[in-house]
């Protein structure tokens, strides 16, 4: 931003050479040239040359501006590494940009006093517990309270900047020769007009950069400093970014749900020519490869195929798109040949209960819809175990899953989407209205591997984790996800072909005295009781793909989405 502080800053030095040369062209007339019609060129370079100081004075107002936020967003950024400081000094636990609060102190078994209330020989251990617990309090409050003036300063920054670019384009429309810059613009009758008539018609493109710039700045900061700048943007400023960079806004975290699904909505079509391009290219090459030895027909016949089904599901996503409760969150159908699609039921930013199911192996914009109706199933039921509560149903398949069960046994697919997957569970809970909602994230076969790489390095900021028919997920214990442990369920039937198909490449696994299936391709099997997850209820004759087509799961996970579990259900 600060770089572009300085182009604009060189226009309006630039525009204001151009009003010098008109006042030069008027004296040269004055001294030359009589009569009426020297007295009427005299009269129009004069007004040419007064409308370019006014125009080169923007230029500079909007430099100014944009320097201005620039300085407040480096106080933003600094003050939040001192909040992330004290948070680490009272020691608590820093994810990223996420500060977690202080855990409570556990009751004893009796449920009325602290551990070693009533042990003398752990009263020491007591009173060591509360004192870090105070200091933890102590510093969780003073982190807060920067944090909350950090945004608040960032707010303010937006805001100013706004407003300075909205008075901008106001004062050009009020340039008495803006119009008239305009017509030069398009039929100059000399290189000074056309020069003056350019720069203004390019103020108010370069006003809508400068808010695309401050859109794309707070976007390197997280989903919470996205919503925070979107909020500052009138309502013109918000259509003006989506339907200047409708891609960009509607696969950025922050942006509310309603406002990425009218980006992705003017995008739909586009892609789907682009789709269409691809295809015909593929079908081209196979054409001409057909019948050579070295393989290129194979591969041109594939990617015919991956075109096909990605047309199919977009025209099922654009349908699906176009009723009313179904908001298209993220989409770009060619990523990767498959496409990636994020599609929500209900909308999150309002639902008090919101459930984000990962799709695994296979998953791709093809076959989105066929978990969107899946997570349907799930919130049906969810409403009948909290009657009178909203919920919404979002199914991200934003990252490229394994193509094949050879590439399955890679984790690189789950460690590239791990901040991807974190960064719209934050987005979620940045751009969500009123009271927190109660959050779930459901990951399915490599989906889950997927969540648990996310859970574990990045955070998902959720409530419960749900791991169905997993081949792990990273970790060997539930305690290592970044939630409590009692909040995270597995479920995996007995006909789950992953328990034997993803055995642990680790020969000292079968050293250990547990089952074959404890350990799969990355790590503990999450539904053994070693890993210390709560039993998701199963149907033993479902396979790997039928959880949803069984009442024990649907209702397992429906119960969990509704936050209405019992302490003793899922217990070993």
């Amino acid at each position: 931003m600060r770089a572009y502080a300085e182009q604009v800053q060189g226009l309006g030095a630039g525009v204001e050479q151009v009003a010098t040369s008109q006042y030069q062209a008027r004296n040269r007339a004055a001294s030359e040239w009589e009569g009426q019609a020297s007295e009427a060129f005299q009269r129009w370079a004069d007004q040419q040359g007064d409308d370019g100081d006014v125009l080169a004075q923007l230029f500079t107002k909007v430099a100014d501006a944009v320097e201005m936020w620039c300085a407040e967003i480096d106080t933003v950024k600094s003050r939040m590494e001192q909040a992330k400081q004290v948070a680490s000094d009272g020691q608590l636990a820093v994810l990223v940009d996420l500060i977690y609060p202080p855990k409570p102190l556990p009751l004893d078994p009796g449920g009325t006093s602290l551990p070693g209330a009533n042990s003398s020989g752990t009263s020491a251990e007591a009173e060591a517990a509360r004192a870090r617990l105070a200091q933890q309090e102590t510093a969780y409050a003073e982190a807060q309270a920067t944090v909350k003036y950090a945004r608040d300063l960032e707010r303010s920054a937006h805001e100013m900047l706004v407003r300075a670019l909205d008075a901008a384009k106001g004062d050009l429309k009020a340039i008495p020769q803006a119009e008239a810059w305009e017509q030069a613009g398009a039929h100059p009758s000399s290189p000074a007009s056309a020069a003056v008539a350019d720069a203004a018609m390019v103020m108010e493109s370069r006003a809508a950069e400068a808010t695309k710039g401050m859109f794309e700045q707070a976007l390197q900061q997280g989903p919470a400093a996205v919503h925070v700048a979107w909020s500052s943007l009138s309502a013109a400023q918000r259509a003006d970014l989506i339907g200047r960079f409708p891609q960009m806004v509607g696969n950025t975290d922050g942006v509310p749900a309603q406002d990425r699904h009218a980006a992705n909505m003017t995008t739909l079509n586009q892609q789907r020519a682009g789709l269409l391009a691809k295809l015909r290219d593929a079908e081209q090459r196979a054409r001409e490869s057909y019948g050579n030895p070295n393989g290129m027909n194979d591969i041109a016949l594939e990617e015919v195929k991956q075109a096909h089904e990605a047309l199919k599901g977009l025209g099922r996503i654009e349908t699906a798109a176009t009723q009313d409760g179904k908001l298209l969150l993220g989409l770009d159908a060619g990523a990767n040949g498959r496409g990636q699609v994020i599609i929500a039921s209900g909308n999150p930013d309002t639902a008090q209960h919101v459930v984000t199911t990962v799709p695994g192996t296979y998953s791709d914009v093809g076959d989105a819809m066929d978990y969107v109706e899946r997570g349907d199933r799930i919130i049906d039921r969810a409403k009948q175990f909290a009657p009178g509560e909203t919920f919404a149903s979002v199914t991200w398949v934003d990252y490229q899953s394994p193509g094949t069960l050879v590439n399955a046994s890679e984790g690189r697919f789950a460690e590239d989407a791990k901040g991807d997957l974190s960064s719209f569970q934050e987005g979620l809970r940045a751009t969500h209205e009123g009271r927190p909602s109660h959050n779930t994230v459901i990951g399915h076969s490599y989906g889950s591997t997927t969540v648990g790489y996310a859970a574990r390095d990045n955070g998902l900021h959720s409530d419960d984790l749900v791991l169905i028919g997993s081949p792990g997920v990273g970790v060997d214990t539930a305690g290592e996800l970044g939630v409590p442990p009692e909040n995270v369920w597995s479920g995996t039937s007995g006909l789950d072909v992953i328990d034997y198909a993803t055995p642990s490449p680790n020969p000292i696994d079968y050293l250990l005295e547990e089952p074959f299936d404890d350990h799969h391709w990355f790590g503990r099997n999450p539904s053994n009781e070693y890993f210390g997850a709560r039993e998701l209820p199963v149907n033993n004759w479902s396979g790997h793909g039928g959880y949803w087509d069984h009442p024990e799961s649907v209702d397992g996970m429906a119960k969990v989405v509704a936050n209405k579990t019992q302490p003793t259900d899922g217990v070993r």
